[in-house]
C-alpha cells in the first residue's frame, strides 16, 4: 500500500471514530421515549433493544436504561452515547452484558453536561462490522436549547444557552452573557436592597485554575473587585456567593477557562480514535512512516 493511501486510511478511520458514524450495515431500531416493552412489527426477535424506565425527566433525576442484545458473544461490550437537544455529545460508556444479553445502567441529569433542555437520545451500539444498534429518546423540559428551568440562570453565549442554577434575596436576576475573550459571567440584577448572589457554576462553563489547583475566581460588582465573595467547590461545579448593595446592576466572574472548544467527552472520543488506529495497524501491518 503507498504512503499516501496509508495516511488516507488513517485520516478515514480517526473521522469515523470522532463523529461517531454508524458502521455500514448497521440495524436501526427506533423506540418510543420510555418504552418498556418493545415489539417487532414482524413477531421476530429484535436485535438490540434500549428502553428508559421515564420518557420526561428534570435537570436532577436518575434515569434507568435498560436493554437485551439477541445471541450475543461471549465477553464482548456495548457502547452507550447520549447526545443533548443540539446533538453534542454529553455521555461515553462501555456496558458488559449478562449472560443473557441484557444490560443496565444508571445516567444522572445533573452532570455538569447536560445542561440544555429538550430532546435527548440515547444510542447504542453492540459489535464492530456490521454490528446492530438502537436508540431511544426522552426530554428534559424547558423549551429546548433557548431556555432554562425558572430557578436557573439562562447564560448566553453566540447562539448557545448554558443553564447555572442560581439564588438570590434582595434583587432580581434579569440576563446573562458569557464573554470568551475575557472568560468572564456577567449577571445583570435590579437590586431592590442590600442581599447577595449564589451561582452554582459548572466548571464545564466556567471555572479558575492556577495549573492543576483551584483559584478564586475574581468578582467585580458595578466595575468594583469584591474581596467578599465566599467559594466553595465539588469535582463538578464551583458555588459563589457575591453580596452586593441596593442599587447594583451588574456583577462580573473572571475565570481562566470558559467553555472549552474541545470538552472533556470529545477528548475521550478523540482518544478512542487514536486507539483505534493503533489496533488497526497492529493488526493490518499498516505503517505510519513512509518505507524507503
Amino acid at each position: 500500500m503507498s504512503t499516501h493511501k496509508e495516511y488516507a486510511l488513517i485520516a478515514i478511520l480517526a473521522t469515523i471514530a470522532v463523529v461517531g458514524v454508524v458502521p455500514a450495515f448497521a440495524q436501526w431500531q427506533m423506540l418510543p421515549s420510555g418504552s418498556s416493552n418493545p415489539v417487532s412489527s414482524e413477531n421476530t426477535p429484535i436485535p438490540i433493544t434500549v428502553s428508559t424506565d421515564k420518557a420526561v425527566y428534570d435537570h436532577n433525576s436518575i434515569i434507568m436504561v435498560s436493554g437485551h442484545v439477541r445471541n450475543p458473544y461471549p465477553g464482548q461490550q456495548l457502547t452507550l452515547r447520549v447526545s443533548d437537544s443540539s446533538g453534542s455529545i454529553v455521555q461515553v460508556s462501555q456496558l458488559t452484558l449478562d449472560n443473557n444479553g441484557n444490560f443496565g445502567t444508571k445516567l444522572t441529569t445533573a452532570s455538569p453536561l447536560w445542561t440544555k433542555s429538550g430532546v435527548y437520545t440515547i444510542f447504542v451500539q453492540y459489535g464492530n462490522q456490521q454490528g446492530t444498534s438502537a436508540k431511544v429518546q426522552f426530554t428534559i423540559p424547558g423549551g429546548g436549547a433557548t431556555s432554562c428551568d425558572p430557578n436557573q440562570l439562562a447564560a448566553t453565549l453566540n447562539d448557545e444557552v448554558y443553564c447555572i442554577s442560581y439564588s438570590i434575596n434582595g434583587g432580581t436576576v434579569l440576563s446573562g452573557t458569557l464573554n470568551v475573550a475575557s472568560k468572564t459571567l456577567i449577571v445583570n440584577i435590579q437590586a431592590n436592597d442590600d442581599g447577595q448572589i449564589t451561582l452554582n457554576i459548572p466548571r464545564s462553563v466556567l471555572d479558575s485554575k492556577n495549573g492543576n489547583n483551584d483559584q478564586s475566581f475574581v468578582v467585580l460588582v458595578d466595575g468594583e473587585e469584591k474581596g467578599t465573595a465566599i467559594e466553595t467547590t465539588t469535582s463538578d461545579t464551583r458555588t459563589v456567593i457575591i453580596p452586593f448593595t441596593v442599587g447594583a446592576g451588574q456583577i462580573e466572574i473572571i475565570g481562566t477557562q470558559i467553555v472549552p472548544e474541545f470538552g472533556t467527552i470529545t477528548a475521550l472520543v478523540l482518544a478512542i480514535a487514536i486507539i483505534s488506529i493503533i489496533a488497526v495497524s497492529a493488526k493490518t501491518g499498516l505503517r505510519f512512516t513512509p518505507k524507503y
